[in-house]
């Protein structure tokens, strides 16, 4: 599955904080290693309670897929069975009324705290000859060695410390990916180059279950993602949309990335997403807008920024300026498309017009009358640039 926070599943104790290595207590008597196991158990029950504090019935449920091992202890269903079969020879009149999520939880933490009492309990009252009887055998297979019980206890004393580590980090990233709104994260890449990702976007592409964006802006993102990467194109854009909504109201983490800032390089795309989501989150990105102003020479105080996928239908307003028609990211089509609209919406034909392609690099300017922009495909690393 997908990772998103790291999720550790098993309970073997090998697979916990462990202090010292098997048959080691660094110099310190039984007594005194069973003291540092219950302080560390205290500090980690301590540690889980404060990460738990505030929980909601609706945060409870999100930022988490089932593995097969989860999904198949949902189905082991003995305790209903066993229920019904009571219900069935009349020794019970009525199952159980059912608990909503909030009393679940509360209960769930109760019961965490009834059992961290209960091994506190029994560690402390184990004797140094109980301490040291053995607990678990060798397995050579996993390089697992023989323990004590008290080699067992200082092993487990650190597991509830570590999995408040993961609540914490859960309970994050469902308030960064606004998943208890169902929301969609749509995330700027920058202009290509790795370090002007921001540090946000790559810690979220990191936790991910879902990444859509186009095959460019994929392979930036890839370094960071361990997610399922889906290739956006214009012809499966419809589609792909519609199933990152429809993921993010099931409770996953999805993502759109576009390279350049969002706003910039795809208005179109997120007002498209916007209509199907029911939340839309953007984190911003350097975009191409400010490095095609600084190639092509042009102060941003004469200059006005539009997309190339939304045009608008009346120039007039902007006529009088520099317009910097950015290309989008996976929109398609041709700049002479581009071009067409802007003498639709008012601009004169022969106007100058100059087409900055290679933002991300090296960058060509090829000049010409608007009405003579080349069937070149729309590119995100590149401007159209008029009058």
């Amino acid at each position: 599955m997908p990772a998103m926070v790291a999720h550790d599943t098993h309970d073997s104790p090998d697979t916990h904080d462990n202090p010292e290595p098997a048959g080691g207590g660094g110099g310190l008597t039984p007594a005194e290693r069973r003291r540092r196991a219950l302080r560390r158990l205290d500090e980690g029950h301590a540690a889980l309670l404060e990460a738990l504090a505030g929980l909601d019935d609706a945060e409870a449920f999100l930022g988490s897929r089932w593995s097969v091992w989860e999904v198949m202890q949902h189905l082991l269903t003995e305790n209903l069975v066993a229920a019904l079969e009571d219900l069935a020879a009349g020794r019970r009149e009525l199952l159980p009324a059912f608990d909503g999520r909030g009393d679940r939880i509360a209960g769930d933490i109760a019961r965490l705290d009834a059992n961290y009492q209960r091994f506190r309990a029994l560690i402390a009252g184990l004797s140094e000859g109980q301490l040291t009887r053995p607990a678990t055998p060798a397995n050579p297979e996993n390089d697992y060695p023989a323990l004590s019980l008290l080699e067992l206890i200082e092993r487990v004393a650190g597991h509830e410390g570590s999995h408040a580590r993961q609540v914490r980090e859960t309970r994050k990233y469902v308030a960064a990916f606004r998943a208890g709104q169902r929301a969609v994260t749509v995330a700027g890449l920058g202009t290509g180059e790795p370090d002007a990702v921001p540090a946000a976007v790559r810690e979220l592409l990191s936790n991910a279950d879902y990444v859509a964006g186009s095959e460019a802006a994929l392979a930036v993102a890839r370094p960071w993602m361990r997610a399922v990467a889906l290739p956006l194109d214009a012809g499966n854009r419809a589609e792909l949309l519609n199933r990152l909504s429809r993921e993010a109201r099931a409770g996953l983490w999805t993502m759109l990335v576009t390279l350049g800032d969002p706003a910039e390089s795809a208005p179109a795309l997120v007002a498209d997403l916007a209509a199907s989501a029911d939340g839309v989150s953007v984190i911003a990105a350097p975009g191409f807008y400010r490095r095609a102003l600084e190639r092509a020479g042009i102060s941003p105080l004469d200059a006005v920024c539009v997309s190339i996928a939304r045009l608008p239908a009346d120039a007039a307003g902007i006529a009088a300026r520099r317009i910097v028609a950015l290309g989008s990211d996976g929109g398609g089509g041709v700049w002479a498309e581009g071009a067409a609209a802007l003498v639709s919406a008012g601009i004169a034909a022969d106007a100058p017009a100059r087409l900055l392609t290679g933002l991300g690099g090296s960058s060509e300017l090829a000049a010409f009358p608007l009405h003579q922009t080349p069937e070149v495909a729309v590119a995100v690393d590149a401007a159209l640039i008029v009058g």
